[in-house]
Protein backbone atom coordinates (compact mmCIF):
# COMPACT_ATOMS: atom_id res chain seq x y z
CA UNK A 1 0.00 0.00 0.00
CA UNK A 2 1.35 3.44 -0.91
CA UNK A 3 2.45 5.42 2.11
CA UNK A 4 0.62 8.57 3.05
CA UNK A 5 -0.26 10.64 6.09
CA UNK A 6 -3.29 12.37 7.53
CA UNK A 7 -4.23 15.41 5.47
CA UNK A 8 -2.71 14.17 2.19
CA UNK A 9 -4.86 14.65 -0.90
CA UNK A 10 -5.08 11.44 -2.93
CA UNK A 11 -6.56 10.12 -6.19
CA UNK A 12 -7.98 6.59 -6.37
CA UNK A 13 -6.39 4.35 -8.99
CA UNK A 14 -8.17 1.04 -8.21
CA UNK A 15 -10.52 -0.53 -5.64
CA UNK A 16 -10.80 -4.10 -6.94
CA UNK A 17 -12.31 -5.94 -3.97
CA UNK A 18 -15.21 -3.66 -3.03
CA UNK A 19 -18.74 -4.46 -4.23
CA UNK A 20 -19.64 -0.75 -4.32
CA UNK A 21 -16.29 0.90 -5.06
CA UNK A 22 -15.43 4.55 -5.15
CA UNK A 23 -15.08 5.53 -8.85
CA UNK A 24 -11.52 5.46 -10.18
CA UNK A 25 -10.10 8.98 -10.36
CA UNK A 26 -12.07 10.25 -7.36
CA UNK A 27 -10.06 12.51 -5.08
CA UNK A 28 -10.18 12.65 -1.32
CA UNK A 29 -8.44 13.69 1.87
CA UNK A 30 -6.76 11.15 4.18
CA UNK A 31 -8.41 11.29 7.62
CA UNK A 32 -6.33 8.60 9.36
CA UNK A 33 -3.73 5.93 8.67
CA UNK A 34 -3.72 2.61 10.55
CA UNK A 35 -0.57 0.58 9.84
CA UNK A 36 -1.49 -2.20 12.28
CA UNK A 37 -2.28 -5.84 11.62
CA UNK A 38 -5.20 -4.85 9.37
CA UNK A 39 -3.91 -1.73 7.57
CA UNK A 40 -6.52 0.83 6.60
CA UNK A 41 -6.51 4.38 5.35
CA UNK A 42 -9.54 6.51 6.17
CA UNK A 43 -10.53 8.88 3.38
CA UNK A 44 -13.15 11.62 3.15
CA UNK A 45 -13.85 11.36 -0.57
CA UNK A 46 -14.83 14.50 -2.45
CA UNK A 47 -18.03 12.78 -3.62
CA UNK A 48 -19.25 12.59 -0.01
CA UNK A 49 -18.41 8.96 0.73
CA UNK A 50 -16.05 7.87 3.50
CA UNK A 51 -15.00 4.38 2.41
CA UNK A 52 -11.58 3.25 3.68
CA UNK A 53 -8.71 1.95 1.60
CA UNK A 54 -7.23 -1.49 2.27
CA UNK A 55 -3.98 -3.10 1.02
CA UNK A 56 -5.44 -4.34 -2.31
CA UNK A 57 -6.54 -0.80 -3.26
CA UNK A 58 -4.22 1.59 -5.05
CA UNK A 59 -4.00 5.36 -5.07
CA UNK A 60 -1.54 8.16 -5.60
CA UNK A 61 -0.76 11.13 -3.39
CA UNK A 62 -1.51 14.23 -5.44
CA UNK A 63 -0.83 16.81 -2.73
CA UNK A 64 1.08 16.24 0.52
CA UNK A 65 -0.62 17.31 3.76
CA UNK A 66 1.38 20.52 4.30
CA UNK A 67 0.56 21.80 0.81
CA UNK A 68 -3.04 20.64 1.10
CA UNK A 69 -3.49 22.56 4.35
CA UNK A 70 -2.29 25.76 2.71
CA UNK A 71 -4.24 25.59 -0.53
CA UNK A 72 -7.12 23.16 -0.15
CA UNK A 73 -8.63 23.25 3.32
CA UNK A 74 -11.74 21.08 3.63
CA UNK A 75 -15.00 22.76 2.85
CA UNK A 76 -17.38 22.76 5.78
CA UNK A 77 -20.77 21.15 5.23
CA UNK A 78 -23.56 23.73 5.21
CA UNK A 79 -26.79 23.03 7.09
CA UNK A 80 -29.56 25.22 8.45
CA UNK A 81 -28.99 26.97 11.77
CA UNK A 82 -31.67 24.78 13.39
CA UNK A 83 -29.88 21.60 12.27
CA UNK A 84 -26.51 22.97 13.40
CA UNK A 85 -27.96 23.82 16.82
CA UNK A 86 -29.13 20.23 17.28
CA UNK A 87 -25.84 18.73 16.11
CA UNK A 88 -23.88 21.08 18.36
CA UNK A 89 -26.07 20.25 21.36
CA UNK A 90 -25.52 16.52 20.79
CA UNK A 91 -21.76 16.95 20.41
CA UNK A 92 -21.37 19.27 23.38
CA UNK A 93 -23.43 17.01 25.66
CA UNK A 94 -20.89 14.20 25.39
CA UNK A 95 -23.81 11.80 25.79
CA UNK A 96 -23.86 10.35 22.27
CA UNK A 97 -21.32 9.01 19.83
CA UNK A 98 -21.54 11.38 16.86
CA UNK A 99 -20.82 8.46 14.51
CA UNK A 100 -24.03 6.77 15.72
CA UNK A 101 -26.51 8.67 13.54
CA UNK A 102 -29.69 7.10 15.05
CA UNK A 103 -28.47 7.97 18.56
CA UNK A 104 -27.75 11.57 17.52
CA UNK A 105 -31.21 11.82 15.91
CA UNK A 106 -32.84 10.40 19.05
CA UNK A 107 -30.94 12.80 21.28
CA UNK A 108 -31.93 15.74 19.08
CA UNK A 109 -35.60 14.73 19.15
CA UNK A 110 -35.59 14.22 22.94
CA UNK A 111 -34.02 17.65 23.49
CA UNK A 112 -36.49 19.43 21.21
CA UNK A 113 -34.23 19.88 18.18
CA UNK A 114 -36.89 18.53 15.81
CA UNK A 115 -35.40 20.09 12.65
CA UNK A 116 -32.09 18.35 13.36
CA UNK A 117 -33.80 15.03 14.10
CA UNK A 118 -35.86 15.24 10.91
CA UNK A 119 -32.76 16.12 8.87
CA UNK A 120 -30.79 13.23 10.38
CA UNK A 121 -33.62 10.76 9.78
CA UNK A 122 -33.89 11.76 6.11
CA UNK A 123 -31.88 9.03 4.35
CA UNK A 124 -30.84 11.44 1.60
CA UNK A 125 -28.75 13.36 4.17
CA UNK A 126 -26.67 10.41 5.41
CA UNK A 127 -23.68 10.98 3.10
CA UNK A 128 -23.80 14.70 3.87
CA UNK A 129 -23.81 13.97 7.60
CA UNK A 130 -20.85 11.58 7.25
CA UNK A 131 -18.91 14.20 5.32
CA UNK A 132 -19.74 16.82 7.96
CA UNK A 133 -18.41 14.58 10.72
CA UNK A 134 -15.01 14.64 9.01
CA UNK A 135 -15.02 18.21 7.71
CA UNK A 136 -17.24 20.06 10.16
CA UNK A 137 -20.54 21.89 9.81
CA UNK A 138 -21.48 25.52 9.30
CA UNK A 139 -24.82 27.32 9.27
CA UNK A 140 -26.28 28.50 6.00
CA UNK A 141 -26.21 32.26 5.66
Amino acid sequence: MTTCKKGDRIRLLAMPADQDPIPVGTRGTVTFVNNGIFPQIGVAWDNGRTLMLVPCDSFEVIQPAAEAAESDSPTLVTVTQAVLDGLTAARDSGMVNMLDLPAVAGFARQRGFHAAADWLNDRSNRDTYSLGIFRGFQAAE
